[in-house]
C-alpha cells in the first residue's frame, strides 16, 4: 500500500482511543498526525494556522460537534479551510445523518467501527479529489 508521506492529518474525536488507533495507522504511512479532542479545539487551532491537508472529524463530540465545525469550515471566508478535505467518522449510520453530513459538505463519511486501511484509503481518495494523484 502506497505511503502517505509528509500528508498532514488533523484528527478530531472526543475517544481517546480512537485518535490513538488512526494516528498510529496515519503515522505508520508516513502522515503527521495531530489529535484534538473536539470540534471548538479544531476550530481554534485552523483560525490560529493550522492547515491540514485532511481533517478527519468524529460526528457526536462536546461544545462544537463536527457537523458543527464542518458547517462553519464551509462558511468560511478563508478559502484555504472552505475547502478542506474533511472525512467524518460517527457511529451514526441513518441515512439521513448521511444525508445531513453530505450537505453539510463533507468529502467522505466512515461509519464506526471502521478499518484502519479503509480510513488510509479514503484520505488518498479525497486528497486525491482534492488536488490530483498524490
Amino acid at each position: 500500500m502506497a505511503g502517505l508521506e509528509g500528508i498532514k492529518m488533523m484528527v478530531v474525536d472526543d475517544e481517546r482511543v480512537i485518535r490513538r488507533m488512526i494516528t498510529a495507522k496515519l503515522t505508520g504511512l508516513g502522515c503527521q498526525v495531530t489529535e484534538l479532542a473536539d470540534g471548538q479545539e479544531a476550530l481554534e487551532a485552523l483560525h490560529a494556522g493550522a492547515r491540514p491537508d485532511v481533517l478527519v472529524v468524529d460526528k457526536l463530540m462536546p461544545r462544537l460537534n463536527g457537523l458543527q465545525l464542518v458547517r462553519q469550515l464551509r462558511k468560511s471566508p478563508m478559502e484555504d479551510l472552505a475547502k478542506l478535505p474533511i472525512i467524518m467518522l460517527t457511529s451514526r449510520q441513518g441515512e439521513n445523518d448521511t444525508i445531513e453530513g453530505l450537505e453539510a459538505g463533507l468529502d467522505d463519511y466512515i461509519a464506526k467501527p471502521f478499518s484502519p486501511d479503509e480510513l488510509a484509503a479514503r484520505v488518498r481518495t479525497v486528497l486525491w479529489r482534492s488536488r490530483g494523484r498524490i
